[in-house]
Protein backbone atom coordinates (compact mmCIF):
# COMPACT_ATOMS: atom_id res chain seq x y z
CA UNK A 1 0.00 0.00 0.00
CA UNK A 2 1.18 3.41 -1.07
CA UNK A 3 0.88 6.97 0.24
CA UNK A 4 1.14 9.65 -1.77
CA UNK A 5 1.35 13.20 -0.72
CA UNK A 6 1.34 16.40 -2.58
CA UNK A 7 2.71 19.68 -1.26
CA UNK A 8 1.74 22.77 -2.23
CA UNK A 9 1.76 26.61 -1.41
CA UNK A 10 -2.06 26.49 -0.75
CA UNK A 11 -2.71 23.10 0.52
CA UNK A 12 -0.92 19.67 1.27
CA UNK A 13 -3.20 16.34 0.14
CA UNK A 14 -3.05 12.88 0.92
CA UNK A 15 -4.34 9.71 -0.74
CA UNK A 16 -4.05 6.36 -0.60
CA UNK A 17 -2.55 5.12 -3.95
CA UNK A 18 -3.13 1.29 -5.68
CA UNK A 19 -0.80 -0.36 -7.75
CA UNK A 20 -3.41 0.84 -10.69
CA UNK A 21 -3.62 4.13 -9.51
CA UNK A 22 -6.64 4.45 -7.90
CA UNK A 23 -7.38 7.20 -4.95
CA UNK A 24 -8.79 6.52 -1.78
CA UNK A 25 -8.82 8.21 1.37
CA UNK A 26 -7.66 11.04 0.22
CA UNK A 27 -7.89 14.05 2.80
CA UNK A 28 -6.38 18.00 1.99
CA UNK A 29 -5.00 20.13 4.59
CA UNK A 30 -4.25 23.82 4.57
CA UNK A 31 -0.34 24.63 4.21
CA UNK A 32 -0.88 28.29 6.31
CA UNK A 33 -2.58 26.60 8.93
CA UNK A 34 -0.02 24.32 9.29
CA UNK A 35 2.73 26.63 9.18
CA UNK A 36 1.75 29.10 11.70
CA UNK A 37 0.46 26.18 14.19
CA UNK A 38 3.20 24.00 15.43
CA UNK A 39 5.31 23.94 12.01
CA UNK A 40 4.70 22.49 8.83
CA UNK A 41 6.94 19.84 9.22
CA UNK A 42 5.72 18.79 12.41
CA UNK A 43 1.93 18.72 11.01
CA UNK A 44 3.06 17.01 8.05
CA UNK A 45 4.69 14.12 10.29
CA UNK A 46 1.91 13.71 12.60
CA UNK A 47 -0.80 13.33 9.39
CA UNK A 48 2.12 11.07 8.32
CA UNK A 49 1.82 8.94 11.91
CA UNK A 50 -1.94 8.85 11.73
CA UNK A 51 -2.04 7.20 8.00
CA UNK A 52 0.26 4.50 9.46
CA UNK A 53 -2.13 4.16 12.58
CA UNK A 54 -5.07 3.76 10.07
CA UNK A 55 -3.25 1.66 7.37
CA UNK A 56 -0.62 -0.34 8.67
CA UNK A 57 -0.32 -2.14 5.20
CA UNK A 58 1.48 0.97 4.13
CA UNK A 59 4.78 0.20 3.23
CA UNK A 60 6.27 3.51 1.19
CA UNK A 61 5.64 7.16 1.09
CA UNK A 62 6.06 9.57 -1.79
CA UNK A 63 6.35 13.35 -1.30
CA UNK A 64 5.81 15.84 -3.95
CA UNK A 65 7.44 19.39 -3.20
CA UNK A 66 7.18 22.31 -5.18
CA UNK A 67 10.63 23.27 -5.33
CA UNK A 68 14.30 22.51 -5.25
CA UNK A 69 15.85 19.64 -3.65
CA UNK A 70 19.41 17.79 -2.63
CA UNK A 71 20.78 15.47 -5.56
CA UNK A 72 20.70 12.68 -3.27
CA UNK A 73 16.82 12.98 -2.65
CA UNK A 74 16.75 13.49 1.13
CA UNK A 75 16.76 17.70 1.76
CA UNK A 76 14.62 20.23 0.62
CA UNK A 77 16.84 22.97 -0.55
CA UNK A 78 14.79 26.07 -1.52
CA UNK A 79 10.67 25.95 -0.80
CA UNK A 80 9.83 29.53 -1.68
CA UNK A 81 5.64 29.05 -0.62
CA UNK A 82 6.75 27.27 2.92
CA UNK A 83 10.29 28.94 3.64
CA UNK A 84 10.64 27.70 7.07
CA UNK A 85 11.19 23.83 5.27
CA UNK A 86 14.49 25.43 3.50
CA UNK A 87 17.38 23.03 4.25
CA UNK A 88 15.41 20.38 6.20
CA UNK A 89 16.53 17.09 5.92
CA UNK A 90 12.86 15.85 5.32
CA UNK A 91 13.71 11.92 4.72
CA UNK A 92 15.95 11.31 7.42
CA UNK A 93 13.81 13.33 9.85
CA UNK A 94 10.62 11.04 8.63
CA UNK A 95 13.03 7.36 9.06
CA UNK A 96 13.72 8.40 12.27
CA UNK A 97 10.13 8.90 13.19
CA UNK A 98 8.94 6.09 11.15
CA UNK A 99 11.16 3.14 11.16
CA UNK A 100 10.88 0.13 8.62
CA UNK A 101 8.59 2.96 6.13
CA UNK A 102 10.07 4.00 2.59
CA UNK A 103 10.03 7.50 2.27
CA UNK A 104 10.80 9.21 -1.44
CA UNK A 105 10.66 12.90 -2.27
CA UNK A 106 10.46 14.46 -5.86
CA UNK A 107 9.74 18.20 -7.13
CA UNK A 108 6.04 17.73 -7.62
CA UNK A 109 6.20 18.77 -11.84
CA UNK A 110 8.41 16.39 -11.88
CA UNK A 111 6.22 13.99 -9.74
CA UNK A 112 3.66 15.17 -12.53
CA UNK A 113 5.92 13.28 -15.29
CA UNK A 114 6.44 10.38 -13.39
CA UNK A 115 2.92 10.16 -12.74
CA UNK A 116 2.01 10.23 -16.08
CA UNK A 117 3.92 7.36 -16.88
CA UNK A 118 2.90 5.22 -14.58
CA UNK A 119 -0.68 6.03 -14.70
CA UNK A 120 -1.50 7.88 -17.56
CA UNK A 121 -3.48 7.36 -20.46
CA UNK A 122 -0.70 7.81 -23.48
CA UNK A 123 0.78 4.12 -23.56
CA UNK A 124 3.90 3.56 -25.04
CA UNK A 125 5.21 6.91 -24.15
CA UNK A 126 8.45 5.99 -22.68
CA UNK A 127 10.05 9.70 -23.47
CA UNK A 128 8.63 12.65 -22.58
CA UNK A 129 8.74 16.39 -21.42
CA UNK A 130 5.67 16.96 -19.13
CA UNK A 131 4.74 20.88 -19.18
CA UNK A 132 2.57 22.20 -16.29
CA UNK A 133 0.78 25.60 -17.41
CA UNK A 134 -0.68 27.01 -14.04
CA UNK A 135 0.33 29.77 -11.50
CA UNK A 136 3.76 28.90 -12.82
CA UNK A 137 5.29 26.88 -15.95
CA UNK A 138 6.67 23.68 -14.29
CA UNK A 139 8.19 20.78 -15.74
CA UNK A 140 9.42 17.28 -15.65
CA UNK A 141 11.30 14.63 -18.03
CA UNK A 142 10.63 11.05 -18.70
CA UNK A 143 13.42 8.94 -20.55
CA UNK A 144 13.24 5.55 -21.71
CA UNK A 145 10.87 5.28 -18.62
CA UNK A 146 12.86 7.07 -16.02
CA UNK A 147 12.50 10.50 -14.44
CA UNK A 148 15.20 12.67 -15.43
CA UNK A 149 16.20 14.87 -12.74
CA UNK A 150 19.60 16.81 -14.15
CA UNK A 151 23.75 16.47 -12.97
CA UNK A 152 22.19 17.93 -9.52
CA UNK A 153 19.07 17.18 -8.98
CA UNK A 154 16.81 20.02 -10.38
CA UNK A 155 17.38 20.33 -14.18
CA UNK A 156 14.50 21.09 -16.90
CA UNK A 157 13.18 24.01 -15.09
CA UNK A 158 11.83 25.43 -18.35
CA UNK A 159 9.47 28.16 -16.58
CA UNK A 160 12.46 29.59 -15.45
CA UNK A 161 14.05 30.01 -19.24
CA UNK A 162 14.65 33.50 -20.10
CA UNK A 163 12.56 34.00 -23.51
CA UNK A 164 13.90 36.82 -25.93
CA UNK A 165 11.41 39.53 -23.93
CA UNK A 166 13.96 39.08 -21.18
CA UNK A 167 11.50 37.53 -18.93
CA UNK A 168 11.35 34.14 -18.00
CA UNK A 169 8.77 31.53 -20.01
CA UNK A 170 6.68 31.75 -16.51
CA UNK A 171 6.40 35.45 -16.41
CA UNK A 172 4.87 35.11 -20.03
CA UNK A 173 2.76 32.12 -20.01
CA UNK A 174 1.76 31.78 -16.03
CA UNK A 175 -2.31 32.41 -15.88
CA UNK A 176 -1.88 36.19 -14.07
CA UNK A 177 0.11 36.93 -16.55
CA UNK A 178 -2.17 35.71 -19.59
CA UNK A 179 -4.83 37.48 -17.76
CA UNK A 180 -2.96 40.54 -17.72
CA UNK A 181 -1.73 40.41 -21.37
CA UNK A 182 -5.71 39.90 -22.15
CA UNK A 183 -6.45 43.10 -19.98
CA UNK A 184 -3.83 44.94 -21.80
CA UNK A 185 -5.47 43.98 -25.43
CA UNK A 186 -8.50 45.53 -23.79
CA UNK A 187 -7.16 48.49 -23.31
CA UNK A 188 -5.99 49.00 -26.20
CA UNK A 189 -8.79 49.43 -28.08
CA UNK A 190 -12.17 49.73 -26.29
CA UNK A 191 -13.89 49.81 -29.22
CA UNK A 192 -12.25 46.33 -29.83
CA UNK A 193 -15.54 44.19 -30.32
CA UNK A 194 -15.04 41.77 -27.66
CA UNK A 195 -17.15 39.79 -25.37
CA UNK A 196 -14.30 40.05 -22.65
CA UNK A 197 -14.85 43.74 -22.52
CA UNK A 198 -18.39 42.37 -20.64
CA UNK A 199 -16.38 39.93 -17.96
CA UNK A 200 -16.27 42.03 -14.35
CA UNK A 201 -13.54 39.88 -12.77
CA UNK A 202 -11.42 38.65 -15.86
CA UNK A 203 -9.83 35.32 -15.00
CA UNK A 204 -8.36 32.51 -17.20
CA UNK A 205 -11.73 30.00 -16.93
CA UNK A 206 -13.77 33.16 -18.73
CA UNK A 207 -11.08 33.43 -21.46
CA UNK A 208 -11.19 29.69 -21.88
CA UNK A 209 -14.90 30.17 -22.30
CA UNK A 210 -14.66 33.09 -25.07
CA UNK A 211 -11.96 31.80 -27.34
CA UNK A 212 -14.18 28.54 -27.46
CA UNK A 213 -16.40 30.77 -28.97
CA UNK A 214 -14.41 32.35 -31.20
CA UNK A 215 -13.38 35.68 -29.21
CA UNK A 216 -10.56 37.28 -31.34
CA UNK A 217 -8.80 38.78 -28.36
CA UNK A 218 -9.01 35.55 -25.95
CA UNK A 219 -7.86 33.76 -28.75
CA UNK A 220 -5.06 35.68 -28.97
CA UNK A 221 -4.17 35.42 -25.72
CA UNK A 222 -3.60 32.07 -26.27
CA UNK A 223 -1.68 32.35 -29.70
CA UNK A 224 1.01 34.46 -27.71
CA UNK A 225 1.12 31.45 -24.95
CA UNK A 226 1.66 28.96 -27.87
CA UNK A 227 4.82 31.53 -29.38
CA UNK A 228 6.27 31.37 -25.78
CA UNK A 229 5.79 28.28 -25.63
CA UNK A 230 7.01 26.87 -28.81
CA UNK A 231 10.00 29.36 -28.78
CA UNK A 232 11.06 27.89 -25.54
CA UNK A 233 10.72 24.27 -26.48
CA UNK A 234 12.90 24.88 -29.90
CA UNK A 235 15.70 25.05 -27.36
CA UNK A 236 14.47 21.64 -25.12
CA UNK A 237 13.74 19.57 -27.81
CA UNK A 238 17.49 20.48 -29.50
CA UNK A 239 19.50 19.78 -26.27
CA UNK A 240 17.06 16.62 -25.11
CA UNK A 241 16.31 15.40 -28.82
CA UNK A 242 12.61 14.55 -27.72
CA UNK A 243 9.40 14.65 -29.52
CA UNK A 244 6.62 14.19 -27.45
CA UNK A 245 5.50 16.84 -25.75
CA UNK A 246 2.29 16.74 -22.53
CA UNK A 247 0.80 20.02 -21.42
CA UNK A 248 -0.88 19.53 -17.86
CA UNK A 249 -1.91 22.06 -15.57
CA UNK A 250 -5.06 24.42 -15.31
CA UNK A 251 -5.05 25.56 -18.97
CA UNK A 252 -4.03 22.24 -20.71
CA UNK A 253 -7.70 21.66 -21.38
CA UNK A 254 -7.24 24.73 -24.12
CA UNK A 255 -4.66 22.67 -25.61
CA UNK A 256 -6.24 22.80 -29.06
CA UNK A 257 -5.64 26.92 -28.89
CA UNK A 258 -2.55 26.92 -27.35
CA UNK A 259 -0.93 24.06 -30.40
CA UNK A 260 -1.29 25.69 -33.51
CA UNK A 261 1.08 28.82 -32.78
CA UNK A 262 3.18 26.39 -30.55
CA UNK A 263 3.47 24.27 -33.62
CA UNK A 264 4.28 26.79 -36.16
CA UNK A 265 7.05 28.31 -34.24
CA UNK A 266 8.61 24.83 -33.90
CA UNK A 267 7.96 24.03 -37.55
CA UNK A 268 9.73 27.39 -38.82
CA UNK A 269 13.09 26.81 -35.95
CA UNK A 270 13.31 23.31 -36.58
CA UNK A 271 14.55 20.69 -39.14
CA UNK A 272 12.29 17.79 -40.10
CA UNK A 273 13.95 15.14 -37.72
CA UNK A 274 12.59 16.85 -35.00
CA UNK A 275 9.00 17.40 -36.20
CA UNK A 276 8.03 15.04 -38.39
CA UNK A 277 6.69 12.48 -35.68
CA UNK A 278 6.08 15.14 -32.88
CA UNK A 279 3.21 14.61 -31.06
CA UNK A 280 1.71 17.53 -28.42
CA UNK A 281 -0.88 15.96 -26.13
CA UNK A 282 -2.61 17.12 -23.18
CA UNK A 283 -1.45 15.25 -19.90
CA UNK A 284 -4.35 12.59 -18.43
CA UNK A 285 -4.44 12.70 -14.80
CA UNK A 286 -5.93 16.82 -14.31
CA UNK A 287 -5.53 17.55 -10.97
CA UNK A 288 -4.46 13.61 -9.59
CA UNK A 289 -0.95 14.50 -11.15
CA UNK A 290 0.51 15.35 -8.26
CA UNK A 291 -0.42 13.15 -6.03
CA UNK A 292 -0.24 10.20 -8.19
CA UNK A 293 3.11 11.40 -9.15
CA UNK A 294 4.36 11.23 -5.83
CA UNK A 295 3.28 7.77 -5.19
CA UNK A 296 5.09 6.51 -8.42
CA UNK A 297 8.07 7.66 -6.73
CA UNK A 298 7.59 4.04 -4.55
CA UNK A 299 6.95 2.27 -7.59
CA UNK A 300 9.72 3.63 -9.54
CA UNK A 301 12.79 1.48 -9.72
Amino acid sequence: MILGIDIGGTSAKFGIVSHEGEISHSKRFKTEGWITKGGFINNLADEIGNYLKQFPAITGIGIGWPGLLSGDRKKVVLLPNIPSVKDELIVPLLNSRFPGIVFKIENDAKCAALGEYYFGGHKGFDNYILVTLGTGVGSGVVMKGKLFIGVRGNGTEIGHILTHTGKTLEEQVGLKNLVAYAKELLAKDVSYKSSLHTVEDLDPKSIQEEAEKGDEIALEVYKYAGRFLGETMVGVIRTLDLNKILIGGGISPAIELIKPEMLAKLKKHLPAYYTDELEIKQATLSNDAGLLGAAALILEK
